[in-house]
């Protein structure tokens, strides 16, 4: 039914479906046209098969309920026949079953096209957006056996602190640090695996930044969506990659700069300016295990810089003042498990505690202070506005 469909729409209208949908006016065109072709080829209307050449037409086929289902964070193609998902938390194998190898394909050219990219044999590799800004990650043949399509669900919902609270990810006092941590310019480095909330927290932390301040926000591909009323926001593409945006950043009068992810050169860029005038930005790392090998990522992601890893430790510590490590647990939960102030100690970098989170009391404690020198520099950004009378700012 799909072929004779889109057989009868090309010979009629032309081929309409490899256009992107500007417009609602746009997509409502074209499902017009495919619900009567789709009438006069069965010669009837029947809603439940209109949809279902709406869907492989015009959208995303059997995966479309699950890119609109809110509780589905993640869809992984592995094959034609196992396609996976990830809902509240836990990983699934869902029943859906593609009829080839060629129909995977089609999905993946209709995705990536989009964003203006393409894949093909000679560039098996693509990362791409869709509309709803889900990060799309495509791998073909000669790459793999298969296509391999991972989705990264666009997180539409924006969390509040009191969902935040509710779902144990921090406490009441936890939020009043890093309002004063962010309004007091503190350069912050979010780590965690995939997955576990850090493009979430980004962008909660981002709110607190001062609404007249100037934001530019780089990502691989856009989904941190600020609400903030000055912020520019950068995407990578294959004719100006992350590292290319975050040089060009420099030069665009930022106040603050948030880099999605650091992977490479960007990182040493970032770091940089985070200690020559773009004191308070922000960036996170993957990693599995905390603070420690957040050191480790930053340092590997910075080779390419032409410094040695003694050099390029200092570059961190001197331009770091928070991590910040979120883990995401087996059932699906996730919260801030360390927040850490960096210190330097020799030359190598030494972790002030200031929250933990202690498991068999399943309760997050304040365990530190920040070092005077930070919260001396805190006090200077902050002006009038006075810090909060908890254990963090304390003098020791």
């Amino acid at each position: 039914m799909v072929k004779k469909v889109r057989k009868a729409v090309r010979d009629n209208y032309g081929d309409l479906f490899i256009e992107k949908e500007e417009s609602n006016e746009s997509k409502a065109g074209k499902e017009k046209v495919i619900r009567d072709q789709t009438r006069a080829i069965i010669g009837e209307s029947n809603e439940e098969t209109e949809q279902r050449v709406l869907a492989y037409l015009i959208g995303y086929g059997d995966i479309d309920p699950y890119l609109k289902d809110q509780t589905v964070s993640d869809i992984m193609i592995n094959s034609p026949d196992k396609v996976y998902i990830e809902k509240d938390g836990k990983v699934i194998l869902t029943d859906v079953k593609f009829e080839s190898l060629e129909e995977v394909m089609e999905l993946v050219r209709r995705m990536v096209q989009y964003s203006g990219r393409r894949v093909d044999f000679s560039k098996p590799i693509v990362n791409a957006r869709l509309q709803d800004g889900s990060r799309v990650n495509a791998v073909i043949m000669p790459s793999s056996e298969y296509p391999v399509i991972s989705i990264r669900k666009f997180v539409q919902h924006k969390f509040t602190a009191e969902e935040l609270l509710a779902q144990g990810f921090l406490t009441k006092e936890m939020l009043l640090f890093f309002e004063y941590a962010v309004k007091g310019k503190l350069s912050i480095v979010i780590c965690g695996a995939g997955g576990s909330g850090k493009t979430t927290f980004m962008r909660f932390l981002a709110a607190y930044i001062p609404v007249e301040e100037r934001i530019i926000v780089i990502e691989d591909s856009r989904e941190l969506a600020l609400d903030n009323p000055h912020v520019v926001s950068l995407e990578a593409s294959d004719k100006a990659d992350v590292y290319d945006l975050m040089v060009n950043a420099l030069r665009m009068r930022a106040d603050r700069i948030i880099l999605g992810e650091g992977r490479g050169l960007e990182t040493f860029e970032l770091l940089q300016a985070m200690g020559t005038g773009h004191e308070g930005s922000i960036t996170s790392v993957h990693a599995n295990y905390g603070k420690k090998e957040t050191i480790q990522r930053l340092v590997r992601a910075m080779l390419r810089s032409g410094m040695s890893d003694q050099e390029l430790v200092k570059h961190i510590i001197s331009s770091l003042d928070l991590t910040v490590f979120i883990k995401k647990y087996k059932d699906g939960s996730r919260r801030i498990v360390n927040v850490s102030e960096v210190i330097d100690k020799n030359g190598e970098p030494e972790f002030n505690d200031i929250y933990q989170y202690d498991h068999q009391q399943k309760a997050h404690v304040a365990v530190g202070s920040l070092s005077d020198e930070v919260i001396e520099r805190m006090r200077d950004n902050l002006g009038d506005d006075r810090l909060p009378d908890i254990l963090p700012f304390k003098k020791r």
